[in-house]
This record gives C-alpha cells, structure tokens and sequence, in this order.
C-alpha cells in the first residue's frame, strides 16, 4: 500500500509544485547571485540555472517519497522513470512557446532590427530557449545521478 501511494505521490501534480518552488528559489537565488549581469541579458543564465534546480528537485522529491514512505532502498528504476513523466513536459513547452514567438515574429512582418524587439521580445525568446535547455540538461544529470544512486 506505501508503495502505491508513493507512486501516486510522484506522478500526481505535486512532483510539478516542487518543481515550480524549486524555480521560483532559483529564481530568487540566482537573480541576486547573477546581478553583475545587465538586466535585458540575465534572464538567460537564470533560467538555465532554474531550469536544472527544477528538475533535480523533481527527481529528488522523488527519491524522498520513496525512502521515506516505502524504504531505504525502494528508489529504483520504475520510480525514476515515474518521476521523470512529469519532467518531461516543461523543457518540450519551453522550447514550443520559443519557436512559437520566433515563428510569429517571422510570419508577420516585424522590423527584428526594432527596438522593441531587441530589448523586450528576443531576450524573452533566450530566456525560454535557456530554461528548456537548462531543463533538458537538469533532466540528463537527474537521471544521471540517480541512476548512480541505484
């Protein structure tokens, strides 16, 4: 029964919320830390550093449900598989709304030498091209390290 609601507790959208808190300390951590960057280009190293916060501590609250509710050496490769479900959709819509805004800004025609666009909308496309890469990248050493782990 422990192990049931473990998996529950992984695959349900709370593994999502530590996700999203995790990004929201990185973003607090990082976005002092990361001040000597100008404003219009930090975003870009900061969502790559959120990016992989977020998902290691996708798979590191997996890890505790397990050890915690089922045993010590419960962790093994169904449940990184299982916590890596819901990790696997922020980096592909990261990199959808990126091509996205590229996309429209190219279907219609925007001057790309415009101000606006060059101080709002294409550091705006970094960043979200950064945070899925930085998750894609954050999903890798997760598995990778958990995969030490077991």
């Amino acid at each position: 029964m422990k192990t049931a609601i473990a998996y529950a507790l992984v695959i349900i959208p709370i593994s999502t919320f530590v996700v999203t808190l995790s990004v929201l300390l990185g973003i607090l951590l990082f976005g002092r830390l990361l001040a000597f960057i100008p404003d219009n280009k930090r975003g870009i190293p900061v969502a790559f550093l959120c990016g992989i916060l977020g998902e290691l501590a996708g798979f590191g609250y997996a890890f505790l449900v397990f050890r915690l509710l089922v045993g010590p050496d419960s962790f093994s490769l169904l449940p990184v598989c299982l916590a890596a479900i819901p990790l696997v959709v922020p980096p592909i819509n990261d990199l959808g709304k990126a091509r996205k805004v590229a996309r429209k800004l190219a279907s219609e025609s925007v001057d790309t030498d415009s101000d606006i666009v060059s101080q709002e909308i294409a550091p705006m496309i970094a960043s979200l091209k950064a945070g899925g890469i930085g998750e894609i990248c954050g999903f890798i050493a997760g598995v990778v390290v958990f995969g030490i782990i077991l």
